[in-house]
Order: structure tokens, then sequence, then C-alpha cells
């Protein structure tokens, strides 16, 4: 029998019925999945996917308590005075760039204090929620420098209190 009798007789048989039509269709789909690597498809990962790595993440916390710590430094020190500015609307604008900088300034201080997902010694205890914290620690400083690179812009100027006029001692 040659190929041309062979689809004829193919024709005849799968013309007979709409359903054997979509059955054999369905066996020639089912059969190309199966022939799909399955073992990729098969293996869990790790962590909802995401490849931590510990000592980045310390670095990492280590660096953004230095610049939490620096930015706590700037806000404890930032004044503007009305003096300094020709334009009341800029000098509200100012406060109020000030009073969004301490929002930000205390939601990322309490996440160090809290310091979720890290110990106390800043060694990653649960990486999930270390990595989460990072995260959020990141948006915070970066609101931070968005609002003091906007006080840069204005009309007037601020002015910063040397170290020395500045406690950073609790009060007794």
């Amino acid at each position: 029998m040659n190929a041309n009798q062979l689809s004829i007789l193919m024709v005849r048989r799968a013309g007979s019925s709409f359903h054997q039509k979509m059955f054999v269709a369905a066996l020639i789909i089912a059969l190309l999945f199966t022939s799909l690597p399955a073992h990729a498809a098969l293996a869990a990962p790790a962590q909802d996917g995401k490849n931590f790595n510990t000592n980045q993440m310390q670095q990492e916390w280590d660096n953004k308590l230095e610049k939490v710590d620096n930015n706590s430094d700037f806000y404890l020190r930032v004044r503007v005075y009305p003096a300094d500015f020709e334009d009341p609307n800029e000098l509200a604008i100012a406060h109020d760039l000030l009073n969004n900088y301490g929002a930000a300034l205390r939601s990322a201080q309490r996440i160090v204090f809290n310091h979720p997902g890290f110990d106390l010694n800043g060694k990653v205890t649960n990486e999930n929620i270390a990595d989460q914290s990072l995260k959020e620690l990141s948006e915070y400083l970066r609101q931070m420098r968005a609002l003091k690179s906007k006080l840069d812009q204005l009309g007037g100027e601020y002015k910063l209190l040397p170290m020395s006029a500045v406690s950073t001692a609790p009060a007794q």
C-alpha cells in the first residue's frame, strides 16, 4: 500500500465523525506535550525561586544602617529660617519637605530598631523577611534622597547646625 492509498483510507475513516477527528487531534497534542522534557517542570524552586546570598544581604544591611544614621544626622542638624527665604511659600514647602523627610526617617528607623530578618549583630535569621526589610528600607532611603533633592532645588537655603550643637545622647 503506497502513501496515497493510505491517506485516502485515513480520510474515509476519519471523515466519518467529527468526534473522532477531535479525539485524534487531542491525542496528537497530548503526545507532543509528553515528549517535552519534564525535569524542569517537576523540580520545585527553593525559596519561591529567589536565590539569597546571606553575606551580601548582611553587607547591604550594614550599608543601609550607615545611610539611615547619616540621614538621621542631617535631619537633626537641618534648619530653615524665614530670613533665608524670600518667598514665604517656599519656606512652607521647605517645612513640608522636612516633615515628610522626618516621617520617612522614622519609618526607616523603626525597621532598623525591629531589625526583622536580622539578629542584633546584623546576621540574617530569615532570608525572606530580611529581603523584605531591605526592600522597605531602600524605599524609605530613596524617599529621603528625593525629598532632600527637592529641598536643595528651592530658592532659599537651609542651614546645618554644627555637630557639637546637636545632642544625640538620650535625655537623663
